[in-house]
């Protein structure tokens, strides 16, 4: 392989999956400066793989208005002009980061020559693969998915030893804009928020979220973050705490904006969720992630001046949506307390 060759990465989503991605395109344009790299990506990632600095060429996939609408000849159409548009590229190489059916379609469809991902992945992904990397389960717990992630990287020849992130720029307009909903901090440094995930199983209790509020607020100005949906939860929470001193900027922000309030962060709290993972990416708050179904070894927040908490119980990690124990339900997230995170904050 030449500088000069056009490589696809495909990883469609989640957010947080696609944040952990990230540093294959420095290991990738370090080990080939002149490549040119393009990324497929569904529409709810697609923030910080679009003017993302070392993508060339980011095809986006509308699956939010594909679900909403239901399967149709026209949604399959779309599919198939964006799968002819990436197959115009003439790509030399197609990595399948996501190893699923769907990643591995889009793979197949993009008529790259050399198709590298992992044997022995899901839904028979491996099938669209004909450069194949030894087997091992996307799930092992003590594997870090950042270098599962780096492992094509690797296999290219990259030294794939400097982990380093890439986000989109950001420009003038957000940064007028975030300064306006952070007007009321007055000057206070902030600690992000961040209860929601869609797994319920990840989710700290309420009554934490807001004992830690209660805690925290008289030295930071606690920013909470989150869609519109996650309104009700924070609504919730702060219900519980006794102080009214915080910032609620659910339902306000696209990704990003809140990269633009993750540069200005001291800390930030959040379960095992996509926007700790971006905040991760900005490499600029202090992250706090505590884990329950989820690995803990597998996705934590990469740097020495982050933190990862699980309660290490036999149980550890299902990851299960919903907690499986009729014993004690969410013990996993009950056995890890305020003053644990207290701790944690200086």
């Amino acid at each position: 392989m030449n500088n000069r060759n056009k490589i696809l990465i495909v990883r469609l989503s989640a957010i947080g999956d696609v944040a952990h991605s990230l540093p294959i395109l420095h290991a990738l344009k370090k080990k080939f400066p002149d490549c040119y790299i393009g990324w497929a990506v569904e529409d709810r990632a697609s923030d910080i793989i679009v003017n993302n600095p070392l993508v060339d060429k980011a095809f986006v996939f509308p699956r939010s208005k594909w679900k909403k609408q239901g399967f149709s000849l026209q949604n399959l159409r779309e599919f198939l002009s964006l799968t002819e548009e990436i197959r115009k590229e003439k790509f030399d190489i197609a990595i399948d980061l996501q190893e699923l059916f769907k990643s591995g379609l889009v793979t197949l469809l993009s008529g790259a020559p050399r198709r590298i991902g992992h044997k022995g992945t899901r839904e028979f992904a491996d099938c669209f693969i004909n450069d194949k990397l030894p087997a091992h389960d996307i799930f092992d717990p003590e594997k870090l998915i950042i270098e599962r992630y780096l492992e094509p990287a690797k296999y290219l020849g990259a030294d794939v030893s400097e982990v380093e992130f890439s986000l989109p720029p950001v420009n003038q307009e957000i940064i007028e804009k975030i300064n306006t909903l952070l007007a009321g901090t007055n000057g206070k440094e902030m600690v992000i928020f961040s209860p929601a995930t869609i797994w319920p199983s990840k989710h700290w209790l309420e009554e934490y979220w807001a004992q830690l509020l209660d805690k925290v607020s008289g030295r930071y100005k606690v920013v909470f973050i989150g869609t519109a949906r996650d309104n009700e939860l924070i609504d919730r929470i702060t219900s519980q705490a006794t102080t009214g001193d915080y910032l609620n900027l659910a339902g306000k922000t696209t990704i990003l904006e809140l990269i633009e309030i993750f540069n200005r962060a001291k800390y930030m709290i959040a379960p095992d969720t996509g926007p700790a993972h971006i905040a991760n990416a900005t490499q600029k708050p202090t992250i706090i992630m505590f884990f329950g179904s989820t690995g803990v070894r597998r996705t934590p927040p990469y740097g020495e001046k982050h933190s990862a908490i699980a309660a290490n119980l036999p149980c550890q990690p299902c990851f299960k949506r919903n907690c499986p124990r009729k014993d004690i339900p969410m013990e996993c997230m009950k056995k890890l307390t305020p003053d644990m995170i207290l701790k944690m904050i200086n």
